[in-house]
This record gives C-alpha cells, sequence and structure tokens, in this order.
C-alpha cells in the first residue's frame, strides 16, 4: 500500500475533483465510503473547511492522501476498504477532525482530513510521511495486503558496469543472454525451490544437473557457513575462475535462510525403517493398554466398533457389571445422508447429465495446458525484457543510435571533402573580392592625368595593366568558387547516398557533440521499456496463473461429482437421471425464450397500427 500525502487550502477542491470525471474520464462511480461527516459531497466537503476556518492563521489545514494497492491485491469491497480507512486515520491520530474517504476507481481511495480538530485545536503533521509509512505498514499486516516493502526491495545485488563490460568480453556485446551472476540467480532460485524440504544432497545434485558448480564453506569445526557458486565460462582475465558468495548472488540464498528451506532431508537407511516400525508398535501398544485398562479414547470404544463380535462382548461386558450402555453407543452409525443433485454443494456441476462429466473435464484440461503454456511464455518473455530492465541486453534505442553512428561514420569521408570543398569556395569569394577592389581602383586611377599618376608613382599604362590582370583574376576566382561549389554539392550527395540519412552532416555534428548524452538516454529508455514490458508479462502470467487455478478446482469439482455418481446408490442414480431429464425437457431453449409472442388473432402489427387523433385535432367530431 503506497500512501501519497498532499496538503492544501480547501476541501471543496479536493471533493468537485474526487466526485468529478477526472483527468482521463477514469473516475467512475465515485462514492463516500468511510468518514464523520455526513451528507452530500459539497456539504461534507463546507463542513470540513467550516472547521478548518476555526484556525484562519494555517496556510494549508486540509491534509489529502490517497490509499493505492498494486494489481496483486485485487479488488477490494468497499466495506474493506472502509476498515482501511478508519485504521489508517486512526494510526494516524486524526480521528478526532472531521474526515471523509471517496472512492472512484478499484484500486485506492482518497482521504480529505483537516487538521483542525472538532474542539479548534490544531493536529500537528509532524512526520506525516514516516508516520503515514509505518500505519499502512500495519495495515498491510492485518489485512493480507502485499507489502510496499516487498515490492520494491531489489532482487539482489545488481550487475554494475565493470562487471556488465567483463561479461559483454567473455559472452559477446551481442549475446542474448544475461550476465552471469543473473544467470545463476535464476539457476539457484530454481534448484532451491525444486529441492525444497529435500535436504543438501538433493538441493547439490540438482546444483550439478543446470550445470552450476559450487563449493560448501564449512568451518575447521564442522559448521556449514554457506555456499559459493560459479559457471564453467566464468573466469577472469588471467584464466581464474570467479566464485561468487551466496549472499552476493541473492540475499535469500545465505545459509540462514537456505537450510529453513531445503532443510535436513527424509531420514534413509535402515534406520528410517526401524523408526517406522517403532512408532506403529507403541502406538498399537498404548491402544491396548487404554483398552484393557477400560480408559480408551471414545473413538476406540469397543462398544462403537463396526465389529459385531466387539458390540456384543461389550454389552456383555457392561450388563455383567451392572453398567447401563448407552443404546447410541451400541448402534451402528447410520451412514450419512447423500446430498442430491440440486443440493449446493453439487451445484451447478450436478445438473450435467453423466455422459457430459468426462467432456467438461477434457475440456478444462485442454484449456488448462493452453493457459499453461501461455503463462510459460509469458514468464519467458518476462526474463526477456528483465534483461533489458537491467542494462544486461541492448535495446533498440541504444542498436539504433549505434547503427546511426555506423551510418555516420561511412559518410565521414565525403562529409570532409564537402568541407574542404566550402573553405575553397570561400577562399576564392575572398579572393575574387580582393581582385575586384584591385579593379575598382586600378579602373579609378587610368582615368587621371599623367601629372597626378606621376605624383603617385605610376602611370595610364600600368594601371590599365594593373586592371587587366584583375579582370582575369576575378573571372578565375569565380571559376574556382564555382568549382568547389559543385564538388561541395557532390559530396553532400555522396554522402547522403553512403549513409542513407537526408542530412548526414547535421547528424554526425549532433553525434560529435551530444554522444554522451544520447546514449545515456538511449540507454535509460530501453530500460523503462523494459521494466514496463517486464512488469506487463509477469501480470498477464499471474492473471494466468489465477486461471489455471479456477479451471483447475473446476476439473477437481467434476471428477469429484463423476466418483461421486459411480459410487452413489444405484435408486439415487436412477432418481437423479430421471430428474435431470424432466428438467431439461421443461426449461425452454434460448431461441424459444428469445421469440417474441405470438400476436392475438385479428390483430395487426404495429407498423400498421394507427393513433388515434389527439384531442381538438383535426379528426375530433362535434
Amino acid at each position: 500500500m503506497i500512501a501519497n500525502i498532499t496538503k492544501g487550502k480547501r476541501a471543496v477542491g479536493a471533493l468537485v475533483y474526487d466526485f468529478g470525471p477526472g483527468r482521463r474520464d477514469e473516475h467512475i462511480n465515485p462514492r463516500i465510503v468511510a468518514g464523520n461527516v455526513t451528507g452530500t459531497p459539497l456539504q461534507v466537503a463546507r463542513a470540513i473547511d467550516h472547521t478548518a476556518r476555526r484556525r484562519p492563521g494555517i496556510t494549508a489545514p486540509i491534509w489529502r492522501t490517497s490509499l493505492s494497492l498494486p494489481d496483486e491485491d485485487g479488488i477490494l469491497p468497499d466495506a474493506q476498504w472502509s476498515a482501511i480507512a478508519t485504521a489508517f486515520i486512526a494510526d494516524m491520530g486524526f480521528d478526532g477532525a472531521p474526515w471523509v474517504a471517496v472512492r472512484h476507481g478499484d484500486d485506492h481511495i482518497h482521504l480529505t482530513v483537516s487538521r483542525v480538530d472538532w474542539g479548534g485545536q490544531l493536529l500537528t503533521d509532524r512526520w506525516d510521511y514516516r508516520r503515514a509509512r509505518e500505519a499502512a505498514d500495519r495495515i498491510e499486516e492485518e489485512h493480507g495486503l502485499v507489502r510496499a516493502a516487498d515490492r520494491f526491495r531489489a532482487e539482489g545485488p545488481q550487475v554494475r558496469n565493470n562487471e556488465l563490460e567483463a561479461s559483454n568480453r567473455r559472452r559477446g556485446p551481442d549475446a542474448a543472454v544475461p550476465p552471469e551472476r543473473e544467470e545463476l540467480r535464476r539457476l539457484v532460485r530454481e534448484v532451491r525451490d525444486a529441492s525444497r524440504g529435500l535436504g543438501r544432497d538433493a538441493f547439490e545434485s540438482g546444483l550439478a544437473d543446470v550445470g552450476v558448480r559450487f563449493r560448501a564453506n564449512e568451518a575447521s569445526t564442522g559448521k556449514m557457513n554457506g555456499y559459493s557458486f560459479t559457471v564453467d565460462d566464468l573466469v577472469d582475465g588471467e584464466g581464474e575462475r570467479i566464485w561468487f558468495p551466496a549472499s552476493k548472488v541473492a540475499r535469500e540464498l545465505r545459509w540462514a535462510q537456505l537450510k529453513t528451506v531445503i532443510g535436513d532431508g527424509p531420514p534413509a537407511g535402515p534406520d528410517a525403517a526401524a523408526t517406522a516400525e517403532f512408532v506403529d508398535r507403541a502406538t498399537e501398544m498404548m491402544r491396548q493398554g487404554r483398552i484393557e485398562r477400560g480408559t480408551a479414547l471414545s473413538g476406540d470404544h469397543p462398544a462403537l466398533s463396526s465389529d459385531p463380535a466387539a458390540r456384543i462382548l461389550a454389552q456383555w461386558q457392561a450388563k455383567t457389571a451392572g453398567q447401563e450402555v448407552p443404546a447410541e453407543a451400541l448402534s451402528v452409525p447410520k451412514p450419512e445422508s447423500v446430498p442430491a443433485w440440486t443440493d449446493r454443494r453439487r451445484r451447478p456441476h450436478g445438473a450435467l447429465a453423466t455422459d457430459a462429466i468426462p467432456g467438461e473435464i477434457k475440456k478444462a484440461r485442454r484449456q488448462i495446458a493452453t493457459w499453461q503454456s501461455e503463462m510459460e511464455t509469458a514468464h519467458a518473455n518476462a526474463r526477456d525484457w528483465d534483461g533489458m530492465a537491467t542494462g544486461a541486453v541492448t535495446g533498440a534505442r541504444v542498436r539504433n543510435l549505434h547503427q546511426l553512428q555506423a551510418a555516420v561514420a561511412a559518410a565521414e569521408p565525403h562529409i570532409e571533402a564537402a568541407d574542404t570543398a566550402r573553405h575553397d569556395r570561400v577562399a576564392a569569394d575572398t579572393a575574387a573580392d580582393a581582385a575586384r577592389t584591385t579593379w575598382r581602383e586600378a579602373s579609378h586611377r587610368k582615368e587621371l592625368g599623367r601629372l597626378e599618376l606621376r605624383r603617385m608613382g605610376t602611370s595610364r599604362k600600368a594601371e590599365e595593366k594593373r586592371a587587366t590582370a584583375s579582370g582575369e583574376a576575378i573571372h578565375a576566382y569565380v571559376e574556382q568558387g564555382r568549382q568547389a561549389m559543385t564538388r561541395a554539392v557532390e559530396a553532400s550527395r555522396a554522402a547522403q547516398e553512403a549513409s542513407g540519412l537526408p542530412d548526414a552532416e547535421a547528424e554526425a555534428t549532433r553525434l560529435r557533440e551530444k554522444w554522451p548524452q544520447l546514449l545515456a538516454d538511449a540507454q535509460r529508455g530501453d530500460q523503462d521499456e523494459g521494466r514496463a514490458r517486464r512488469d506487463a508479462e509477469q501480470s498477464r502470467a499471474q492473471g494466468l496463473a489465477r486461471r489455471v487455478d479456477a479451471v483447475a478446482a473446476r476439473a477437481d469439482r467434476l471428477a469429484q461429482e463423476a466418483e461421486f455418481r459411480r459410487t452413489m446408490p444405484a435408486d439415487q442414480a436412477k432418481a437423479e437421471g430421471r430428474a435431470r431429464r424432466d428438467a431439461a425437457r421443461t426449461a425452454p431453449s434460448t431461441a424459444r425464450r428469445r421469440k417474441a409472442a405470438p400476436r392475438p388473432p385479428g390483430e395487426q402489427p404495429a407498423h400498421l397500427r394507427r393513433q388515434p387523433p389527439a384531442a381538438g385535432g383535426p379528426g375530433r367530431t362535434r
């Protein structure tokens, strides 16, 4: 159970939300299931606010929490939610203030409480988160709910970066198997569950069967301290075998917990047979001694025996001693009356024909086999998604990111050629601009007089020559820029073809600048998806398991009904057969029940009947 606490100013807004449609129309049948204020929802909210306003200096006088349950707890009835809400409010110390509990869904309720009690005293909310957690823990224990502490507890020490990288080096980064420690955890748990109550020998034999090497850590005094586990390919860089202590594989595999599961095993050898024989002989001797002393238990009294000789002897001894033996003690107990097929204990399977029961049993078993296959598939899918959730298996987002990096790497030479061509174009444009400046200066000077040109240290002919050279340079640089631009376009097109990306250069820049963040986001997204898919598959497997249990129970009841009919008296079997046949004849079929009743003779169909004219209408006669 999770308690989510919030605080506010007014209870009206909280109750309006509780009885409204919800943020996504998820509120179904809102109703008050507990509380100490009566009335409509708005009347209850105003009563809570009226009490809270007695302390105007409190900024958040409304204390509010939601109590939610996981899917494993199922759907609780309103009466149980009422008991949970009342106990929770009492544990929090708020039962002296007005409060109400509203339910508008299957898995949670909302509690709205005034922190000002009926007498105007302010109730403390100090350490309310810790107090709420402790109250929820007590309620979980009292009502047999799933403990939140167990739901959010890690299964065991997690595989971190260095160990994961080492496992990838040993098995390959694309191996579809979890790291060795995760595999050890699964295998040892399976062997432990299969060896429950069978002792150490069966447990160690099971480990050898599944390929898990083990090492018993025993002290010099012979005291068992636990196990260490490994698998064949679990070695370090120097080839030395790596051993994991049981506590590093999973916490519940420590010897203190493991020995309580596997037990000491059944006694073996001649000692077991001798012990069983001694127990049987001692039990019989005690029984005979009680009979001889006249202190036998009521169930062992000869007068209650089904043996006629024992009953006659007990009667004769009682008469000789002048004792009156109760008549019911001497009479043979009558067999219990056989229930009829309409009895509650035999419904609804008692109504089935005897020949139909084997077919129903086969149908139930086929359904069980189908659901068990689906359940195994769900468990396998959950294990696969668990590898992605723990980071042991690479997800689609990380793979796509690496594929994008490979595509960009294939286009990298073309990207560099495009960058070089652009730099060449910029250089050509710069040189062309300089040549244009020179050409304009020379063109201006050649129009000046000779005296002014001489003063400048040049001549008209020199300036004309310089203008001609600058004009030719301008054309040459422009041509170089055009060619460089053509090379850049061709290189960009080649990069697009090599990578398959519409803008390989932009992707290369993005990967170069944001690679660590992109990789972290992809890993986080894969792990989130893995956890969601794993939880969904586990929930599906649990639902299938509940279905299998229900159908298996039905198959057992059908088998009991078949055995009951086989052993019942012949007269009752015949009577029940006749009663079932008569009931089948008198019960109308589904099609007959759905068929409309025939119309009385002379009555027209409904669509042909004319309605009488309204009063005062055109059909009225005077």
